[in-house]
């Protein structure tokens, strides 16, 4: 029995394992960072969509059915962007400060997000810039009707490659800008998870 009791003030006497230091104002300056990265970055899209919805509408002559067609597919387009914004925004402000292992995992999950944006609004997008395409080819007058369906399977197919590309470029830039940050929350929800 008394062996029992040593070994128990032994075990009693150690010290706790040191916890692991986290630098909570450097991760936020680094996602604020990365929030106004991707607010230039941004701008830059909206941008370049007002300078092409621009010319549409000045190479139209206010053909209905192009400026409606037109509208429709920028109209996604901007929606896309807005709720893609408004998702790096949300990330650059998340406050580590207090840091839960649910609100790491919560943080992880919004980061990995960032890899396929377009998940939950994917068919409207498509519908709505495939259907913007395609009334935009209706107002061309008389082609051939080998031409049009050609051109109207062009349209549907086109949101379809253009997400293809868009992934593939998504995915350069994730390493490239969220990388680091990812891989200090996912330290920080090992390091929690071992010490919980």
């Amino acid at each position: 029995m008394e062996q029992f009791e040593e070994l128990q003030e032994l075990w009693q006497s150690q010290n706790a394992p040191p916890v692991a230091a986290f630098d909570a104002r450097g991760f936020a300056e680094e996602l604020r960072r990365f929030g106004r990265q991707q607010t230039v970055i941004n701008l830059f899209k909206l941008a370049l969509m007002a300078v092409a919805f621009g010319r549409l509408v000045t190479r139209i002559h206010w053909n209905p059915l192009t400026l409606c067609g037109g509208l429709l597919a920028y109209s996604a387009l901007l929606l896309y962007l807005v709720l893609d914004w408004r998702n790096q925004i949300g990330i650059s402000r998340l406050d580590f400060s207090a840091a839960s292992v649910e609100f790491v995992h919560g943080a992880h999950e919004r980061l990995q997000h960032q890899l396929n944006p377009m998940r939950r609004y994917f068919w409207l997008f498509v519908v709505g810039i495939g259907g913007g395409l395609n009334l935009m080819l209706w107002s061309i007058p008389k082609l051939p009707l080998t031409v049009r369906i050609a051109d109207h399977l062009a349209a549907v197919a086109l949101p379809f490659a253009a997400y293809v590309l868009g992934a593939r470029i998504r995915r350069f830039r994730f390493r490239r800008e969220c990388g680091a940050i990812l891989e200090r929350v996912e330290n920080l929800l090992h390091t929690m998870e071992e010490q919980a």
